[in-house]
């Protein structure tokens, strides 16, 4: 008995230094802890790591009133900074908002009584590893000489864009709006919000945050509550990579018995560019794009969540003056289309199919309601033709446009909606 007691305390102690050495390194250095984990940490923890780390928090949010009936609004409160560094992009810097908390430089001041041009969308509007007078809607007021300002927020869909306009744009006296559709994630996040204001007329709450993405096996603030583990890097590491960990299992046990789980999904692609090959999606982001299309083939949703948003979209441009224009950004493989080349195989039709089908709808959708739709798709992939590899449209890490993308962007706008001539 005695052995076995020195054993086990051996292992104790051989636990402890372990422990405490894990706790030091991820003390020093915090931007060792992947997102994926992070995200699942109890919430102090995390909002004092991403606060040293220069990441979105809480601390750096304003709620935007709805009155639409949507999961809570955020915006970044003025002159937040955000560091950015992409996996295998080589790319580190930093975004400051401005003094209204949103991505626009200097020259496309707020403080105007009217401006001419207010952009809405999510990501692909605002400043992805991009300097703020870089982005395509900064880009457009370049070209056609008219005050512009950029409202775009990532992470959220249609039906928040609409509340932030209302919240921020509609002041400015605007002649136009131009809503950006991002092909990959707007239907999703339309279908979220109505899934939302569905539970709602229940009084259950679905999604806490409009953008909220994250589900956890183990809710570990309220297994850690206010106790002295809480604060413990450690302790949050240990318990995330358990939490993972349990529901991958999981998701193969219940694929394994034909349940209802999540399939795993490979987003990997490569561009073969002029004999040049170059790795796109390289962290495997925006799975749920692949089951959104999968679900759509199989009929389990459809375009329809659009319809109210785009509804709002045209009813707003009538009561208060502007023309409504929908731009529709396709997403990278869509952009490259001649190409692309799938690691999963099933992917080579399913996502062309989900393409099309989508700017078919919305097209359809300017018809019946009365905006102006820009299908950003032919011009892009026009320019993809042209461009070596080493000019490329989209980041291959994070599939955003490049400052090259924002401008193609810009200039499509500028001569499809105020008739600019190209410079290409």
């Amino acid at each position: 008995m005695e052995r076995y007691l020195k054993t086990l305390a051996g292992w104790l102690v051989f636990a402890l230094i372990l422990a405490g050495g894990l706790e030091i390194a991820l003390r020093a250095v915090p931007e060792a802890i992947p997102l994926t984990l992070l995200k699942r940490f109890h919430h102090e923890p995390r909002l004092e790591i991403a606060r040293k780390r220069s990441l979105w928090n809480e601390s750096q949010m304003q709620v935007v009133e709805r009155d639409d009936g949507g999961p809570r609004l955020r915006i970044l409160k003025p002159h937040s900074r955000i560091s950015y560094d992409f996996h295998r992009e080589g790319e580190k810097g930093t975004m400051v908002m401005d003094d209204q908390g949103f991505c626009n430089p200097p020259r496309d001041r707020y403080d105007r009584d009217k401006i001419d041009i207010i952009a809405i969308g999510d990501s692909f509007t605002w400043c992805v590893v991009t300097d703020a007078g870089a982005t395509w809607a900064s880009q457009l007021g370049v070209l056609t000489g008219r005050p512009v300002y950029n409202l775009g927020r990532g992470g959220i869909g249609p039906y928040a864009y609409l509340q932030i306009l209302r919240a921020y744009g509609l002041a400015k006296h605007p002649d136009y709006v131009v809503m950006n559709i991002y092909e990959g994630n707007d239907l999703r996040d339309s279908i979220r919000y109505q899934e939302h204001v569905a539970a709602a007329r229940h009084n259950r709450v679905l999604y806490r945050d409009a953008g909220d993405r994250n589900t956890r096996e183990i809710d570990i603030d309220a297994l850690l509550g206010k106790g002295p583990l809480r604060d413990s890097y450690a302790v949050n590491f240990v318990l995330a990579v358990v939490d993972k960990a349990y529901e991958g299992g999981k998701n193969a046990f219940l694929r394994l018995i034909g349940g209802d789980a999540p399939e795993h999904v490979n987003f990997h692609y490569t561009l073969d560019i002029k004999g040049e090959s170059v790795d796109f999606n390289v962290q495997n982001a925006d799975e749920s794009e692949v089951r959104l299309a999968h679900g759509l083939k199989a009929g389990k949703f459809d375009f329809s969540a659009f319809d109210d948003a785009l509804r709002r979209f045209v009813a707003m441009g009538r009561q208060y003056g502007f023309e409504p224009v929908v731009s529709y950004s396709p997403s990278a493989y869509t952009g490259y289309a001649d190409f692309v080349r799938f690691e999963d195989p099933e992917l080579t039709e399913l996502m062309p199919w989900f393409s099309r089908r989508q700017r078919a709808y919305l097209a359809g959708k300017a018809e019946e309601l009365g905006y102006r739709f820009v299908d950003l798709t032919p011009a892009v992939q026009a320019r993809a033709r042209a461009l070596p590899a080493s000019e490329l449209l989209y980041h291959p890490a994070n599939v955003h446009f490049t400052i090259l993308g924002n401008r193609v962007v810009a200039e499509i706008l500028a001569h499809t909606v105020f008739n600019r001539p190209t410079t290409h």
